[in-house]
């Protein structure tokens, strides 16, 4: 029952390598929290938003009364994803505004 609901969830999902990570971690072989690591190693931060948008509304809308651990881990990976991003934009914004020895601009005479 499992397996069908986690075909019915990533069935079409592109790129094939990151269909087959959602797969591992939906089966429950691989955290969440590794499974993101790994796509966003593969890919961008919106393709992989993509692909979690997309499974998250499958789960929603395709999903049965039996699902329900399945569900449980679609939830789980999409809460650590917006989690994982929201780290990764406080880490490009403290970046940008940083100042320190050479990095502030010198004015010309």
């Amino acid at each position: 029952m499992e397996a069908e609901a986690i075909t019915r969830l990533t069935e079409g999902l592109q790129p094939p390598a990151i269909r087959a990570i959602l797969v591992q971690c939906l089966t429950g072989e691989v955290a969440p929290s590794v499974t993101i690591s790994r796509l966003l190693a593969m890919e961008g931060a919106s393709t992989v938003r993509a692909a979690i948008d997309d499974v998250t509304h499958r789960a929603a809308t395709l999903s049965r009364a039996s699902d329900t651990m399945v569900r449980d881990r679609v939830d789980e990976l999409t809460q650590i994803f917006i989690e994982k991003v929201s780290e990764l934009a406080d880490v490009g914004d403290e970046t940008k505004n940083r100042t320190g020895p050479g990095l502030e601009r010198k004015s010309r005479p």
